[in-house]
């Protein structure tokens, strides 16, 4: 199975109290290298490593990073998240435009679900299933 994963997951295992559910999900994407994230986790995550007071952080995120293939954001993939965003916005149900980028970067790969903490966001983009990681049981 592939997984594409969202932000808050990485979040979770970087945490001092890390979630084991999303510890265990990466042990699993570990045995059978089916992890992939979008660009812009890359720089979300970077942004909390940077600004972080832990020591290890910056070395911590890019070990994790490397347990995923990273899918670049591209004009295809910006101009799909641009009009997810858009029609968000039109309906009265707006999320952060980064949220649309990932949402789109997931779409173009062909992936139908997202693993993520953010399931209120994603559940309101069509063609992307929001679930976390102890509905997939871990």
């Amino acid at each position: 199975m592939m997984f594409f994963i969202d932000t808050s997951i990485f979040v979770d295992v970087l945490r001092k109290k890390t979630v084991s559910s999303s510890k265990r999900l990466f042990d699993s994407i570990l045995e059978r290298n089916e992890g992939f994230i979008s660009s812009i986790t890359v720089a979300e995550l970077s942004v909390g490593a940077h600004l972080s007071p832990r020591q290890d952080a910056i070395e911590k995120t890019l070990e994790l990073l490397s347990l995923a293939s990273v899918i670049n954001l591209d004009h295809k993939i910006a101009f799909r998240g641009g009009e997810i965003y858009s029609e968000l916005v039109r309906r009265g149900l707006e999320i952060e435009l980064n949220d649309c980028l990932i949402a789109a970067t997931c779409l173009s790969a062909g992936i139908a679900e997202i693993v993520t903490r953010n399931v209120n966001h994603f559940d309101r983009i069509g063609g992307v299933d929001a679930i976390i990681p102890e509905n997939l049981g871990f």
